[in-house]
């Protein structure tokens, strides 16, 4: 069944201007020493948000005395002499859960090492983040790679300071909070495609087949906006495009489809997408620049490459996936896949069209919002 993919950044911009925040630093003086130009930054993006932490107890008064924190909590995890940190079990979890520590919207963990990532399933979190290890697969909601163990294998040229790693992971928070609301702005020249506000883009293209939508779904889609609305279809892409244009032609009357297949260079791309009614496509550069400059976009995700690194992000775009467990499979061809790319033919036509209603704002697709199912019907977030 076909499912719209939440974010860290949709699940940030929901929680609001000041989301309450908690940073867990359990491990020694020197360690929450080089914590604090993070703690810093992170004030400084939320100024008005209270900034909690979670430290060992031989921490808590030095902590308090830099006047950062609204609260400040401890919990001895590491001791003040442990030598060889080990790792957190469910008894240490019981434990910190025992403390009746408030619930907060956002915690992060500037522990560079992994040995108490999993204290942070003791405290009551929307958003978790911190730095991620392969080898101990935590699910966090934001993570960076965690660099301890590399360099330990092998010793690398070059590294950043520990400190400037925490800032990179409070940057990492931050421009995921900041990156739906972003667009980007290109020049825009005149084309003779003219006005679109009465249109919805189909752009059913890819380089790789692997991620492409079936051609059911296309054809399916055009003859829904056009059987449900009084908006028309344009289909664009390169020349390879045509035969899929001819396949929506042939269901659609002709005065409703506009085919600029061929037509369009990627440069005025954005001047001819942006006053459109919506736009759908697949994992494609095309799809990535209608949700950067803002237009409604239905972005449809295959299991090719991982949806949390990859999905097009923008103030109007929903990413509708199949849920495919076997993602990201980077498979170069779809010929290759044993399950016939069930990732993308789950979706179906109804689904798309209910993620379009969801995210447009134009009166044709708000109107059918409220004819949909409305377990079809995914808002924006």
């Amino acid at each position: 069944m076909a499912q719209v993919w939440t974010s860290p950044s949709n699940t940030l911009r929901a929680l609001g201007s000041s989301p309450s925040i908690l940073v867990v630093k359990l491990d020694h003086i020197g360690d929450f020493v080089t914590a604090l130009p993070a703690v810093k930054r992170l004030r400084a993006a939320f100024p008005t948000s209270a900034v909690s932490l979670l430290c060992a107890p031989f921490v808590a008064d030095l902590a308090r005395s830099t006047g950062l924190f609204s609260a400040v909590y401890s919990f001895d995890f590491f001791g003040a002499r442990m030598q060889e940190p080990r790792f957190a079990n469910a008894d240490d979890v019981s434990e910190l859960k025992a403390l009746g520590l408030p619930a907060h919207d956002i915690i992060i963990d500037l522990r560079q090492e992994d040995e108490a990532r999993t204290l942070l399933w003791g405290l009551d979190a929307k958003v978790r983040v911190g730095f991620a290890d392969p080898v101990n697969l935590y699910a966090l909601d934001i993570a960076l790679p965690e660099l301890e163990r590399c360099m330990r294998r092998k010793p690398w040229p070059a590294m950043s300071h520990s400190s400037t790693r925490m800032v990179l992971l409070v940057e990492a928070l931050v421009h995921a909070r900041d990156m739906r609301g972003e667009t980007a702005r290109f020049a825009s020249r005149p084309h003779p495609a003219g006005d679109l506000s009465d249109c919805v883009i189909l752009a059913p293209g890819t380089r790789l087949g692997i991620k492409g939508w079936t051609a059911e779904g296309w054809v399916g889609l055009a003859a829904a906006i056009v059987e449900r609305t009084s908006l028309d279809v344009v289909v664009i892409g390169r020349g390879e495009e045509a035969e899929m244009a001819a396949r929506i032609a042939a269901v659609l009357p002709p005065d409703r489809l506009r085919d600029l297949v061929g037509q369009v260079d990627l440069a005025d791309l954005p001047g001819v997408m942006q006053s459109a009614a919506a736009f759908v496509g697949v994992d494609t550069g095309t799809t990535h620049l209608a949700a950067s400059i803002g237009m409604p976009t239905v972005a449809l995700f295959s299991g090719f490459t991982d949806i949390r690194v990859w999905a097009p992000m923008g103030p109007a775009t929903v990413v509708v996936h199949g849920g495919a467990g076997c993602a990201p499979c980077t498979l170069p061809s779809e010929t290759l896949c044993p399950y016939q790319r069930r990732c993308m033919s789950v979706i179906n036509p109804e689904a798309v069209l209910s993620a379009m209603s969801g995210v447009a704002v134009h009166p044709e697709l708000k109107r059918l919002r409220a004819a949909l199912q409305p377990e079809l019907v995914f808002a924006a977030s």
